[in-house]
């Protein structure tokens, strides 16, 4: 657990008293955040859904005297961006910041930075989570716009014909992504437009404009999704058409090879006849003339095709 406290205009790190209190938890400090729970009242439905191993969906609850907000955090994953779960209890004197692994989320470790060198951050508790909630946001914006790029990347490989099934996988995998996404970034949305709103009373009222400001940036990296999501439907259409296309040129040369064996396979079949008149059947040069019949027949075919541009 790390602790800072706000005095003299900056937050600097340790625990002073009588001053206002961040404190920055993970899953080893459990014993420490029910320790916390106490000290400020805590609701225990709001400290089991931090201990919980499942991602929550993003939403604003306003207890007595604190808002408790669960905020979307996205990381990296093997397979594309990683959504985790950042929980937030904010009071009038303190903030408390829970993530799950014992890393710390780009969010908070960028937070950590900038007071460390001295950047200017907004002030006292309401401007702390402000600062935090437009961190998350920002540390989307990136992971957005690499996933747009990788699909550029993907519609690039599906016109080369490289690799299709693979390229079709991850297209479906990217669709997939930006939907599920957008559908836990919308109560984040609704709740930061609250905030923007003023309808917490917890926070100041002069950190409402940044947080409308919060709200608009959300609102670009939801619009990114829904734009990444369109783009893998014209993904996806460009791969069916590029499948249709060469099934095409599949049909397209077993029909010119088809085309090129009927007259063999007319010519055989009256030869083949069990007949005994059939001209030629007793003459030695009988085999010959058929087999160069068959061949012309199929030559001039084949050049005649080939004239007409069909291969």
């Amino acid at each position: 657990m790390r602790v800072w406290s706000f005095a003299e205009g900056r937050w600097n790190e340790g625990e002073h008293a009588g001053t206002p209190l961040w404190f920055d938890l993970h899953r080893a400090d459990e014993q420490a955040l029910r320790d916390l729970a106490r000290r400020f009242a805590l609701h225990h439905l709001a400290i089991d859904d931090c201990l919980s191993p499942y991602v929550h969906t993003p939403k604003l609850e306003d207890f007595d005297g604190y808002l408790f907000a669960v905020l979307a955090d996205m990381g990296d994953g093997s397979d594309g961006p990683l959504v985790e779960e950042l929980d937030v209890f904010v009071g009038s004197d303190f903030l408390i910041t829970y993530h799950d692994r014992p890393e710390t989320p780009p969010a908070i470790e960028a937070l950590y930075s900038a007071i460390k060198q001295g950047i200017s951050v907004r002030p006292g508790v309401s401007g702390l989570f402000y600062e935090v909630a437009d961190r998350t946001v920002d540390a989307m914006i990136p992971r957005v716009t690499a996933m747009a790029a990788e699909l550029d990347d993907i519609e690039d490989r599906i016109f080369t014909g490289s690799d299709v099934r693979e390229n079709h996988r991850r297209v479906l995998a990217r669709r997939a992504l930006a939907g599920n996404l957008r559908r836990l970034l919308t109560p984040e949305l609704q709740f930061l437009l609250r905030l923007g709103r003023g309808e917490a009373s917890v926070v100041d009222r002069t950190e409402i404009p940044y947080f409308r400001d919060v709200y608009d940036h959300l609102l670009r990296v939801d619009l990114a999704l829904e734009e990444l999501r369109e783009d893998t439907e014209v993904a996806l259409s460009m791969y069916l058409s590029s499948l249709n296309n060469r099934l095409s040129e599949v049909m397209k040369v077993i029909a010119v090879v088809s085309a090129l064996a009927l007259p063999g396979t007319l010519i055989t079949g009256v030869f083949g006849t069990n007949f005994d008149n059939v001209p030629g059947l007793h003459s030695n040069w009988g085999f010959a003339l058929m087999m160069t019949g068959i061949f012309g027949a199929a030559g001039s075919m084949a050049w005649f095709f080939h004239r007409r541009g069909w291969f």
